[in-house]
């Protein structure tokens, strides 16, 4: 098997010039770069990551925690997550944590092992027993969650987006907003959320209607069924997610309801699912990539800072204006 020293007498440079351009670090030509990716192909040359944390106490590893909680949402994430690591000659090692992170301690030690450069942990909050788990060299970045002051984040004011996207819905003549929240358990998201819809409809003197779901597709249409019966003449749903805005859309037009002239639905996130339904879901959108490669870059440059990135409304299809109510009839007199 090749080694780093064969590449370099290979190409006629340092074993440290092979290993800069491997990890994509900056101080070469461009000839050098490409004579030096061409022995390492011509070669078969592979860098032995795990021997390389054990030398330098860390790998080219950036380590993936991903919950249940939406595979489109993690995988947006992990676009700019990947992105970001490659530039810096970086691998991605994902762990697929469940949907209550009850996997995330076994994958932390397996991080661990391996000397990652540090982890990335999407839509799940870092517990204290993560970060005792992870030790004092393992960095931890949470994306997509607000992890208060405790440990650093990258996410937008979740309860500022889903007062401007309820506010929107208002806006458009609608009084009976039912809204399909996410898991009571979900502190982070979820809660600040829901305090968003409940403020904009108390301004508005508009009456909440509040049903929950576990953010994915088949804890919707129950939730919304449960919405309907309280509240047979809803105008609008508010879907916390855009799985659970999806599924609304599909189920409403299953029991003969029209959208947007009947039931305008809202979602949330901006991920795929938005524009694979029909019509294509509104949405608050987030900016998933962006986060995903933000946080990479702030765990190899040390910059470990929570930071808020701006929400925006995307209408689509999904939305109108509410439906005029129904003319009275008056009966002839004679």
């Amino acid at each position: 098997m090749a080694t780093i020293r064969d590449v370099a007498r290979h190409v006629g440079v340092s074993p440290a010039t092979v290993s800069r351009v491997i990890n994509g670090v900056p101080g070469f030509s461009a000839d050098t770069r490409e004579r030096v990716e061409a022995a390492v192909a011509e070669l078969g040359y592979e860098p032995d990551t795990l021997a390389r944390g054990l030398r330098t106490m860390q790998s080219a590893v950036i380590g993936v925690l991903a919950t249940a909680v939406s595979d489109a949402l993690a995988s947006q994430v992990m676009s700019g997550i990947e992105s970001a690591a490659r530039s810096r000659g970086y691998t991605v090692m994902l762990g697929r944590a469940g949907l209550g992170a009850e996997h995330a301690p076994s994958y932390l030690r397996s991080f661990k092992t391996y000397r990652a450069a540090g982890v990335v942990v999407i839509s799940s909050a870092i517990t204290g027993d993560m970060r005792r788990i992870a030790g004092a060299r393992l960095p931890l970045m949470a994306v997509a969650i607000r992890n208060g002051d405790v440990f650093p984040s990258l996410a937008i004011d979740d309860e500022q987006a889903a007062y401007d996207g309820t506010r929107r819905l208002l806006e458009l003549g609608h009084r009976e907003i039912g809204l399909l929240a996410g898991d009571e358990s979900s502190m982070l998201v979820n809660a600040p959320r829901e305090r968003g819809y409940q403020h904009a409809m108390a301004e508005a003197d508009a009456p909440t209607l509040v049903e929950r779901g576990n953010s994915l597709y088949d804890s919707a249409p129950p939730a919304l069924g449960r919405l309907l019966e309280r509240a047979p003449r809803l105008s609008a749903v508010f879907a916390l997610s855009d799985e659970m805005g999806a599924a609304a859309i599909n189920e409403l037009q299953r029991r003969g309801r029209r959208v947007p002239e009947d039931v305008s639905v809202l979602g949330f996130d901006n991920t795929r699912t938005s524009q694979h339904v029909h019509p294509a879901l509104s949405t608050v959108a987030q900016p998933l990539e962006r986060m995903g490669e933000q946080a990479v870059f702030g765990l190899l440059d040390g910059t470990w800072r929570s930071r808020i990135f701006e929400h925006r409304l995307i209408e689509r299809g999904s939305t109108a204006s509410a439906p005029s109510p129904a003319p009275s009839r008056k009966r002839n007199l004679p």
